[in-house]
């Protein structure tokens, strides 16, 4: 095989290589992309639909309750709150979603989903469900709430009521009753009589009564079978696209998901949506940075400072003065009207004058601050912590002599942190069918470029080395005739020369 053919069959399948090695890299996200979604997508019999009915990693509620410790001070002289923060009291939260209802035409899935809390003493560090709490009073506040927005008249009715069953504004009940059990309430059941709402009904209270194995209400979202860029998001919730809690719509829009998974791919520059009941309304968080979760690389999500903050844009979630503070929302109008205050813990991203108003309320970041780890190719939770604190407005209600020394303030009543990890192994499980394959596919594609291109170097090295050797062949020969050329001369020259000189002797010899 000669040179200029060996030349050209590098240069061909140099370029063959790069071409192929581009195109090839160009593709394969896309080609990736196509079979990663018809993963994802919600369907009958399918492993995304068996981890989406019941999720298999488990989810832990803890619970931190404010323990007041000086009571009759607060009542009596309008001291500081003196808070002890008790806890963890965990509990494993168990889902089940069902009543399904498919709608192809739209790709949406309507479903209800339980959930169902069992206390885990070997994850609660010691504490129990029998420890005893003194905290505020919620039905107390919650009426004395209620008589301020009535006519005078309605005051003293009020008082005769809280007077009769021996109404204060602090109570001690055990961490169990205050939470799911729920515990005895006479003045509660007389109001049920009145209101007849079922709950009340029942004379018992708790921050969470009766909400065990039971669910918020139907949800619909898209399946991701009429493409990806809704996946997840909700579609309405009790049958209605938006709320009708807040004062303008904008704020009443029900925006993003249910909060486990969001549309992929994820960008680091564009915020995540997610809609959450406990509020009442949408939220986002923003991309904070990169995590290492195991192989996987997650990205975190927080919640910004300017999500609860007091400002133009959050003025429609604000039912009154007293309440409309940094870090808080008072979500009272979707709640009948109950004064409950939500925030971060410990008023974390608040004003710090709240924070000073208690003793025992410290903030910070790494406790308190609520994140959400997504894994950018699918928008699955990997790892997250959503943290919000109850909270009740201490007030001088309605002129009630139990409230007349009390000193005015947003009293935190517990906070929770609501949390999952996903194991390990499932991160290494993920990592070997998702990114490890785009890993080796990139490596071996600009492997294939970089060979390509050696390929064509090599030719053009032989090539040039042809070249000179043809060049050094034809030099070499025009050396080579010269030399004879110049023998010839020498030749002919020393011939003439040595004929006069034998010419020349025989003339003088004669």
């Amino acid at each position: 095989m000669n040179v200029r053919t060996q030349v050209i069959i590098l240069l061909v399948v140099g370029i063959i290589l790069i071409s192929g090695g581009l195109v090839f890299m160009s593709m394969f996200p896309s080609i990736f992309e196509k079979m990663l979604t018809k993963k994802l997508i919600l369907a009958p019999g399918t492993e995304t639909m068996d981890s989406f009915t019941s999720p298999p990693i488990p989810i832990y509620m803890q619970f931190y309750m404010f323990n007041l410790t000086n009571k009759d001070d607060v009542v009596n002289t309008g001291a500081k709150p003196n808070l002890q923060q008790l806890g963890p009291y965990t509990y494993e939260e168990g889902r089940l979603k069902h009543d399904f209802k498919w709608n192809d035409d739209l790709g949406i899935i309507t479903y209800r989903q339980n959930k169902s809390f069992y206390f885990r003493e070997d994850l609660s560090e010691g504490n129990l469900e029998t420890d005893k709490i003194t905290t505020i009073n919620a039905v107390m506040i919650s009426l004395a709430s209620k008589l301020s927005t009535l006519p005078d008249f309605a005051h003293g009715i009020g008082q005769i009521f809280l007077k009769r069953f021996n109404v204060n504004p602090f109570i001690t009940r055990t961490v169990g009753e205050l939470l799911f059990a729920g515990y005895k309430e006479p003045l509660l059941k007389q109001l049920g009589a009145i209101t007849k709402d079922p709950v009340m009904k029942t004379g018992k209270f708790g921050f969470f009564y009766p909400k065990n194995n039971t669910n918020d209400g139907t949800y619909t979202v898209y399946t991701g079978a009429r493409g990806m860029e809704n996946y997840m998001n909700i579609y309405s919730w009790h049958g209605q696209k938006e709320v009708e809690f807040w004062k303008e719509d904008r704020c009443n829009m029900i925006n993003g998901t249910e909060g486990s998974q969001f549309p992929p791919p994820l960008l680091r520059e564009n915020n995540v949506v997610l809609f959450t009941a406990e509020l009442c309304r949408s939220i986002y968080a923003t991309y904070e940075k990169d995590v290492q979760h195991g192989p996987l690389t997650l990205y975190r999500y927080v919640l910004p400072d300017e999500l609860l903050a007091e400002s133009d844009e959050n003025k429609c979630y604000c039912p009154d003065d007293f309440s409309c503070r940094a870090g808080m929302m008072n979500i009272g109008p979707c709640k009948d009207g109950k004064p409950v205050i939500m925030s971060t813990p410990h008023f974390y991203q608040g004003n710090i004058e709240d924070a000073r108003l208690l003793i025992g309320i410290e903030p910070n970041k790494e406790e308190h601050q609520t994140y959400l780890d997504l894994e950018p190719n699918t928008g699955v939770v990997f790892r997250a912590a959503k943290r919000l604190q109850v909270n009740m407005p201490l007030r001088r209600y309605a002129d009630l002599p139990a409230l007349k020394n009390v000193p005015e303030l947003i009293y935190p009543i517990l906070w929770v942190n609501e949390s999952a990890v996903v194991p390990l192994d499932r991160s290494e499980n993920l990592h070997q069918k998702l990114t490890k394959p785009k890993f080796v596919v990139k490596v071996a594609c600009w492997g294939l470029v970089a060979l390509g291109a050696l390929l064509i170097l090599i030719g053009i090295v032989r090539c040039i080395l042809n070249i000179c050797s043809n060049g050094g062949d034809k030099v070499q020969g025009v050396n080579n005739r010269k030399e004879n050329y110049d023998a010839k001369d020498n030749g002919v020259t020393n011939y003439l020369l040595l004929h006069c000189y034998c010419g020349q002797n025989t003339a003088n010899t004669s």
